[in-house]
């Protein structure tokens, strides 16, 4: 038997950044459109957005209304 040690080099997801957050939202955005997230995941999804809605209401900026859109 021979032993031969090897470099695999596996995939990892990146962390999103700041910049990354608004063109993922699209993609998400598109594949609810177009029914690739499945009716059983759409709880566990509203869930996640309900947090991500709360947290950006509890930025300062936000509950002040000093931000223009």
């Amino acid at each position: 038997m021979e032993v031969v040690e090897r470099r695999i080099e596996v995939a990892v997801p990146v962390t999103p950044t700041r910049r990354d957050w608004p063109g993922l939202l699209d993609k998400l955005v598109r594949q609810v459109d177009d029914g690739r997230i499945y009716d059983r995941d759409l709880l566990d999804l509203s869930d996640a957005l309900g947090a991500v809605f709360e947290a950006y209401h509890r930025r300062p900026h936000v509950r002040s209304s000093s931000i223009d859109y």
